[in-house]
């Protein structure tokens, strides 16, 4: 069985096949029953991503542009 993974602010996770990817921001969504959107930063590339349960990754330019809802 695989462990499960923590989406908390400095983990390391993997996301589909890119992997090392590190919290480094968690924007909640209360009210609007959407799953929380996460920022995510890969050190080895230095691309930042905006991560949204069931909807994707996106990669992004900039901090302001991942952490957008």
């Amino acid at each position: 069985m695989a462990s499960k993974q923590k989406w908390e602010v400095g983990q390391i996770v993997k996301v589909g096949f890119v992997s090392g990817l590190e919290v480094i921001g968690k924007v909640a969504t209360p009210g609007d029953y959407m799953p929380d959107l996460y920022v995510l930063f890969q050190a080895s590339t230095k691309r930042i991503y905006r991560f949204v349960p069931h909807n994707g990754l996106t990669r992004c330019a900039t901090l302001q542009e991942a952490a957008a809802w």
